[in-house]
């Protein structure tokens, strides 16, 4: 019997080796462009209607045959790329830049803020909006010309049910509960729709099995409440391999109350941009519109307002 000579073993390995790395997905990290720290929960979009979310360490598996990759995150500039090669295994972001209003502080603190309830908290739940890994919802909240003075945002308000028994589950089981990421944007002057840029520094993350209490979120520092209105987003996040029509838990409550439907939706992982929620195929079908009455469902969105903020530190 023939032997095989030892360098000729060690070609053999190599190439084994490299037909297994190649024959993978493989691994990236995505990092801050100027920090080069790691950034979780950044959207990869593949094609195909496929994604996925970046981890807590800022790495995400891309499927072999992704016909594309778009990286985008609501507090860095999106970049596209067109091929992943050994050299690319990281990837930088650049931060956007975004100018917020000084808040004015009063000297003396109250033994307490009174704060007040906007947005459609109170109205009466008729339906539910499941989520979906890569979907945000948002309802815009306008600014309420009587108001005497600009009042500050608190606190982001969210109506989430967090039952799963009405949940389809196909390919999850046990259910996955999302990580939430809670935002303010600015509505665009052309399309009306949100826009691509947080007001409160990306967002705030409510962690996976965590739930919203009454109070809702409350802002790391409260901002004055802008005149042009305001959207509340919400937008589900899982780094689960699972199909973006998938539900996660929780879902969103829904009401059929309102006259005027303010309410947006996004599907990054359908290659969606925002919609409007009565231009959703959906509410087109016949039947849905008889279940429905004609009428189409709203976000169970809010904030929390004062009319003005003070310095809690000083007595």
């Amino acid at each position: 019997m023939n032997k095989i000579k030892p360098h000729k073993r060690l070609l053999i390995l190599l190439a084994m080796l490299l037909i297994a790395t190649f024959g993978m997905a493989q691994t990236i990290i995505v990092k801050d462009s100027i920090t080069n720290e790691p950034i979780s929960f950044v959207n990869v979009y593949f094609g195909n209607k496929s994604g996925g979310y970046t981890d807590e360490q800022g790495t995400i598996a891309i499927p072999k045959g992704a016909s594309q990759i778009r990286l985008s995150h609501i507090s860095y500039k999106t970049k596209n790329i067109a091929k992943i090669t050994t050299d690319s295994q990281t990837i930088f972001l650049v931060p956007k830049i975004t100018n917020i209003d000084e808040i004015a502080v009063r000297a003396k603190a109250p033994k307490r803020i009174k704060t007040k309830e906007v947005g459609l908290m109170k109205s009466k739940t008729n339906t539910k909006h499941k989520g979906a890994n890569g979907f945000e919802i948002a309802l815009f909240i306008p600014y309420d010309s009587t108001w005497a003075e600009t009042p500050y945002i608190h606190s982001i308000l969210a109506s989430l049910d967090y039952s799963i028994h009405y949940l389809v589950f196909t390919e999850i089981k046990p259910p996955i509960y999302a990580t939430l990421r809670f935002d303010l944007r600015l509505p665009d002057v052309k399309t009306g729709a949100p826009k691509d840029k947080s007001l409160i520094d990306g967002g705030i993350i409510l962690p996976s099995g965590q739930k919203l209490g009454k109070d809702g979120i409350s802002l790391t520092r409260p901002i004055a409440f802008p005149k042009t209105g305001v959207f509340v987003v919400v937008e589900w996040i899982t780094t689960a391999k699972i199909s973006e029509s998938c539900n996660l838990v929780s879902s969103l409550n829904m009401t059929l109350n309102e006259e005027e439907n303010r309410t947006w939706n996004k599907k990054t992982f359908r290659d969606m941009n925002w919609m409007q929620e009565q231009n959703e195929l959906a509410y087109q079908n016949k039947e849905i519109q008889d279940f429905y009455k004609g009428r189409t469902p709203s976000a169970k969105l809010g904030l929390k307002i004062s009319k003005c903020i003070f310095d809690g530190t000083q007595k």
